[in-house]
C-alpha cells in the first residue's frame, strides 16, 4: 500500500473497529515508513530469546532473579514449587505475598524492556529495602525457564486480579516485537489479598533436588533466617521489615515434598538450640539441647545467680530461642558452613518482638545489645559467642507496658524491666554455651590447666566470678543511682570477694594435687626409660637363647627328660619374646608422635596375635574377635595408645580371672553406632562390686598393693599401682571419649565399654584412608 492508502485504511479503522489497537499499531508503523526526513529503529522479536540466553545464562540464576524481584515487592514470603520437573517440560510456580502490580505498573515496569523504575526508585515502597534485583534482568529470566508464562497479581487496594498470559514461541525472529499481544483479563474474586504468582509452563531444563538447592544459595544474601513465631503476618508495625523467606518444594505423585529452606539449609546444623521461658510468675526456665554433642539439659535461672528460686521481679511472659553454630569445628558441615557464615555477617544475633511487632534496632548489624561481641572481645570466657555464631529471637507479650519505646522511636527504655532482660537472655545463652563448651572439653578462660582429660573444676568458680564481673560492669554502664542498685552491687562484690578466698583454698588443693601427680609421673618416666633400655639390651640375649635352644633340642632329643623340659623353657622363652616384642613396638611407635585414624578391629586382631603365647600359658581361653562391621576408624589417634589401653584391659582381666580360680575366659566385640566407635571387653574374673565401679578409674587406687618389689612374684600377681585404668581413662578423655562399667555379657563377670568419637569423611581424606 502506498502513503495514501495507509491513512484510508487508518481513518476506516478508527471509525468501524476503533479497538483494533493492534491493526492501528501496524498501519501506523508502516506509515511511518514514509518519513523522509526520519528513521527509527525497531526490534526483532527475536532479541527476548537471545538476552533471554544471554543475560541468564543458568537455570538457577533465572529463578533466584524472580525471588530478588519478590523481596523487592516488599514480600515476606516466597512459596517455589517444581510439578513434573524431572524431565523437561515441566511447570514451576512461584507464588510471593508482595505488594502486588496495578496494572500501570504491569504494562510501564514487567512489559516495558529496560524500564526505570529501579533506577527512579532504587529502595521498596514499604520496607524500604534495597533492591536485589538486576535491572530488566526477571522478564529475560521467565523467558529462559519455560515456553509459556501466567502472570497472576493483585494489589491490597484492587477487588481483582489481572491475569496475563504471554507465549514465548510468539517472539520468533523476523517478527516486529511491538506487533505481539498477550492477552490480559480480569478475575473476581481475586486469588489472595496482595501478591504475585508466577506460573512458568514448559520448563526447558531437568531440576534436580540439588540444583533446587543451589538456588537457595544464591539468594541467601537477602535472607533473613531468623525463627519467628508469632509475628503478625496481616499487619506490620510501623512499616519494620519482619524479614524474608523463601521456601522450596517439589510435586511428587501429587505430594508436595520440601527440598529447601530455613530448617533444612541453616537449623538443622546448628551445633545446639538454646531457649528460655520466663513465665507470668517471673520464674526462668532454659534449656540448651544438642543432637551433635549428645546434650539434652533443663534448669531454672534467676535474677540472683546464687538463688535460683527466686522470680524475676519486673519480667514476665518472655520467651527466647538461639541457634547456635560454631565453625572451624568440623560441628557445621563443610559445605553449608560457608552459605551459613555469610549470612550470619548480616543477620545474625538475637532480635527482640514486642507484642508481636520487631523492635529495632535489636539484632540489626553492629548492634550488640546483649553485650556478645563486648564480651567476646575481652575474651573473660574464651568459648565463641559473638552474635555471629547465633541467629535468634526474644519475644515479649507485654501487656502490663514494662517495655516502653524512646521518644525516638528508637529501642526501648533501658529500665530496670529492660536490664533484667538483657540479664536473662545473656546469662541463659552463656550458661548454655559453658556447658556445650565443657562437654567438647575446651578452655572456658585463659591459662586454663587440663587433668584427667577436663578442664579443671577449679575453673567452675572462675565462671562465677566472671559472670558476677560482668554484670557489674553492665550495671554500671546504666547506673541508676538508686539505692537498690547500689545495695545490689554491694551485695555482689561481697559475693565475689568470699568466691575469691574460696577459689585460694581450692587453688592450693588443685597444686598440692599437681606435685603429687608430677612426682609419680617423674617415677613412672624413669621407669619406662629402664624398661626401654631393659628391652633394647635383652633382645640380643633372646636371640642367643633361642640358638642355644635349638641346637640343644637337635642334640638332645633322644634323651626325653631333658628334650621335655628344654621344651618348657623354649615356650617360656618364647612368651618372654612376646612380651618384649610388644613392649619394644609400642616404644618404637612412641618415637613418632604424629596421629591417625586407627581402624579398631585390625588394632585388636594385631593385639590377640602378640599375648597367645601368654593366653596359653595362662589358661586362658581367648577366641580370634569377630568382625561385626567394617571401617571401624577412630579418630585420630597416637597407635601407642590402643595398645596401652588393649595392654592395661588385658592384665587387670588377667588378675582378676587369677583372683576367682575360674576357667579364664576372654571376649572382645567392637562396632559402630551413627557418630561413636564402641569396645566391649569382658572376661570370666571375680567381678567388680557396685560399691567400687565409680573408683577403679580414679589415680592410685587397688584392691592392695606389695609393699616391696620382692614382693612382686606370680602368687601376689594380683598386685597393682592403681594407675593402668587411669591412664587409660586420660586417653580416652583427650579424645572426648568414655570408658565406664558396663553391664557383663552373658557367660561373664565384667564387661568394661569404651567410647570414642569416629573418624569424620574429612578426617578420612585427609590421612588417605
Amino acid at each position: 500500500m502506498n502513503e495514501e492508502e495507509i491513512r484510508k485504511k487508518i481513518e476506516q479503522i478508527l471509525q468501524n473497529d476503533p479497538k483494533n489497537y493492534s491493526k492501528i499499531l501496524e498501519l501506523s508503523m508502516d506509515l511511518s515508513k514514509f518519513d523522509s526526513n526520519n528513521v527509527r529503529f525497531s526490534v526483532d522479536a527475536g532479541v527476548i530469546d537471545r538476552l533471554g540466553s544471554e543475560l541468564v545464562a543458568r537455570q538457577e540464576t533465572a529463578v533466584s532473579e524472580l525471588v530478588k524481584n519478590a523481596y523487592d515487592a516488599d514480600a515476606t514470603k516466597v512459596n517455589i514449587r517444581f510439578e513434573n520437573s524431572e524431565d523437561i517440560g515441566g511447570t514451576l510456580v512461584i507464588e510471593d505475598n508482595g505488594s502486588g502490580m496495578t496494572r500501570e505498573q504491569l504494562i510501564n515496569g514487567f512489559m516495558r524492556i529496560s524500564s526505570t523504575d529501579k533506577l527512579h526508585n532504587p529502595t521498596s515502597d514499604k520496607f524500604k529495602r534495597t533492591r536485589a534485583g538486576q535491572k530488566g534482568i526477571g522478564r529475560f529470566s521467565v523467558q529462559r525457564l519455560g515456553e509459556k508464562l501466567t502472570i497472576i497479581t493483585q494489589t491490597a487496594e484492587s477487588e481483582e486480579s489481572l491475569i496475563i498470559d504471554i507465549n514465548w514461541n510468539k517472539y520468533s525472529n523476523d517478527t516486529d516485537l511491538l506487533f505481539i499481544n498477550n492477552e490480559i483479563h480480569t478475575q473476581f474474586p481475586k486469588k489472595q489479598a496482595h501478591g504475585t504468582i508466577l506460573k512458568i509452563q514448559g520448563l526447558k531444563d531437568k531440576w534436580s533436588e540439588a540444583s533446587i538447592r543451589r538456588i537457595y544459595k544464591y539468594v541467601s544474601d537477602i535472607l533473613q533466617p531468623f525463627p519467628l513465631s508469632e509475628v503478625k503476618e496481616h499487619v506490620i508495625y510501623k512499616n519494620i521489615d519482619p524479614g524474608f523467606k523463601v521456601y522450596f518444594s517439589k510435586i511428587v505423585n501429587g505430594k508436595q515434598i520440601n527440598i529447601a529452606d530455613d530448617k533444612s539449609m541453616v537449623y538443622d546444623h546448628a551445633t545446639a538450640i538454646i531457649e528460655g521461658i520466663v513465665d507470668k510468675d517471673g520464674y526462668g526456665i532454659y534449656s540448651v539441647e544438642s543432637k551433635k554433642l549428645d546434650i539434652n539439659e533443663l534448669d531454672n535461672i534467676s535474677s540472683d545467680p546464687d538463688n535460683n528460686d527466686l522470680p524475676f521481679s519486673k519480667l514476665r511472659n518472655v520467651r527466647f530461642r538461639a541457634y547456635y553454630f560454631i565453625y572451624n569445628s568440623g560441628l557445621v558441615p563443610k559445605m553449608q558452613e560457608s552459605s551459613i557464615r555469610k549470612l550470619a555477617r548480616t543477620q545474625g544475633g538475637i532480635r527482640l518482638y514486642r507484642n508481636g511487632f520487631r523492635v529495632l534496632p535489636y539484632g540489626e548489624p553492629n548492634n550488640d545489645w546483649l553485650g556478645l561481641d563486648n564480651s567476646t572481645v575481652k575474651r573473660t570466657i574464651l568459648p565463641v559467642h559473638a552474635n555471629i555464631n547465633f541467629f535468634g529471637f526474644v519475644e515479649l507479650t507485654d501487656k502490663n507496658h514494662e517495655f516502653n519505646e524512646t521518644s525516638s522511636r528508637e529501642g526501648l527504655v533501658e529500665n530496670e524491666a529492660f536490664i533484667q532482660l538483657q540479664n536473662f537472655v545473656y546469662r541463659t545463652i552463656m550458661t548454655s554455651v559453658l556447658k556445650i563448651a565443657e562437654e567438647r572439653n575446651v578452655k572456658i578462660v585463659s591459662g586454663q590447666k587440663q587433668v584427667d582429660g577436663i578442664y579443671e573444676a577449679i575453673e567452675v568458680r572462675i565462671k562465677n566470678i566472671a559472670f558476677t564481673i560482668e554484670e557489674l560492669d553492665r550495671e554500671l554502664e546504666k547506673d541508676s543511682g538508686s539505692l537498690e542498685v547500689k545495695r545490689k552491687r554491694k551485695k555482689k562484690i561481697q559475693q565475689v570477694r568470699q568466691e575469691i578466698e574460696e577459689l585460694k583454698k581450692v587453688s592450693q588443693e588443685e597444686k598440692e594435687k599437681n606435685l603429687k601427680e608430677k612426682a609419680m609421673l617423674r617415677v613412672l618416666g624413669s621407669v619406662g626409660l629402664t624398661i626401654a633400655l631393659f628391652i633394647h639390651e635383652v633382645k640380643d640375649y633372646i636371640l642367643s637363647m633361642n640358638s642355644d635352644l635349638k641346637f640343644l633340642l637337635q642334640n638332645l632329643e633322644s634323651d626325653s627328660e631333658i628334650f621335655n623340659r628344654l621344651s618348657i623353657l623354649q615356650k617360656n622363652v618364647a612368651t618372654f619374646q612376646t612380651y618384649t616384642s610388644y613392649f619394644d613396638t609400642v616404644i618404637s611407635q612412641n618415637v613418632s608422635r604424629s596421629l591417625r585414624p586407627i581402624e579398631l578391629q585390625n588394632k585388636i586382631e594385631e593385639f590377640w596375635e602378640n599375648i597367645q603365647n601368654d593366653t596359653k600359658k595362662s589358661n586362658i581361653k581367648f577366641e580370634k574377635p569377630i568382625r561385626s562391621a567394617y571401617y571401624l576408624f577412630t579418630t585420630p589417634m597416637h597407635p601407642s595408645e590402643w595398645s596401652s589401653i588393649l595392654f592395661n584391659l588385658y592384665t587387670n582381666a588377667k588378675k582378676a580371672i587369677r583372683r576367682s580360680k575360674n576357667d579364664g575366659v576372654l571376649d572382645i566385640q567392637c562396632g559402630k553406632t551413627e557418630n561413636k566407635i564402641f569396645l566391649k571387653f569382658s572376661d570370666t574374673g571375680d567381678g567388680i562390686s557396685d560399691d567400687i565401679k565409680d573408683h577403679i578409674f580414679d589415680e592410685f587406687f587397688t584392691t592392695s598393693s606389695p609393699n616391696t618389689l620382692d614382693n612382686l612374684n606370680s602368687s601376689n600377681e594380683v598386685t597393682g599401682t592403681g594407675l593402668g585404668l587411669k591412664i587409660v581413662k586420660d586417653i580416652l578423655s583427650s579424645y572426648r571419649g568414655k570408658i565406664y562399667v558396663d553391664k557383663p555379657k552373658e557367660g561373664f563377670s565384667t564387661t568394661i565399654y569404651i567410647e570414642i568419637p569416629k573418624a569424620t569423611d574429612k578426617e578420612l581424606d585427609e590421612y588417605g584412608v
